[in-house]
């Protein structure tokens, strides 16, 4: 068995060389949840300086759970411990909750059980047609790059409907020949990133926007190196990269 300690905002320990470091025994005897996340792999929540110092100890450093964005295991312990640091009470009767041997499953007062929670949510290319260009989008509360326009699906909505909901009201544009591209977990969020291609024939907005974006820009393949771009990791950045390639 193998110990992987996790920071509550879902910082990860790794080498020198960048790679995931594990631990042979409990790295920290007061963990405050603890997870099975396979048959190999436990996840145990500690406290960040306590993971900053075991990474530093062994040489390594603290990395963003976006660096394992494409790493399933690490996604799946990021997200069961948000999950035991989120859930304590029974939402139904409020009594407290305890949960399975592995502690992934919650079990109310009554015997009820509770899964972990995903939230889905959308995420695409928009192309201009007859052109070959993406319309990025700058967020207007953390815009330090240029991303796709995304948002969580409404209840009620399928998947597409969302998509083109999202881009109606971000960025005024409507958008058809909606399809499915990919999905990426992103458990610091506890989402499900589901990404799709769409075309517009609308240059311009043609209706007013939530003000989500602070920038909206139509961008081609020989322009996307002059911008501060969604990070490797992220569904948003291979999807850039895939259109980028696709010549």
């Amino acid at each position: 068995m193998s110990y992987l300690p996790i920071a509550p905002g879902g910082q990860v320990p790794v080498t020198a060389a960048g790679e995931l470091l594990l631990f042979s025994t409990p790295p920290a005897p007061d963990a405050v949840h603890t997870v099975l996340v396979s048959a190999e792999l436990t996840a145990v929540s500690v406290e960040r300086e306590v993971v900053a110092a075991l990474a530093e100890a062994a040489g390594g450093r603290l990395v963003e759970p976006r660096h394992f964005g494409e790493d399933r295991l690490v996604s799946r312990a990021v997200a069961l411990l948000r999950h035991r640091g989120q859930l304590l009470y029974d939402p139904v009767d409020g009594s407290p909750l305890s949960f399975s041997e592995d502690g992934v499953v919650a079990i109310g007062g009554e015997g009820r059980q509770i899964f972990p929670r995903v939230d889905p949510a959308v995420i695409g290319l928009v192309e201009l047609a007859g052109e070959e260009r993406i319309l990025l989008g700058r967020n207007a509360r953390h815009g330090r790059f240029f991303s796709l326009i995304a948002g969580y699906v409404d209840p009620g909505e399928n998947l597409e409907e969302a998509f083109v909901r999202e881009v109606r009201e971000e960025t005024g544009r409507r958008v058809s020949q909606v399809a499915y591209w990919g999905s990426q977990p992103w458990a610091v969020t506890g989402s499900l990133m589901v990404g799709f291609t769409s075309v517009t024939e609308d240059e311009d907005a043609i209706s007013e926007t939530d003000g989500e974006l602070a920038e909206t820009r139509w961008v081609s393949r020989g322009e996307l190196d002059q911008l501060p771009l969604a990070r490797p990791g992220s569904i948003a950045h291979a999807m850039i990269t895939a259109w980028r390639n696709a010549l």
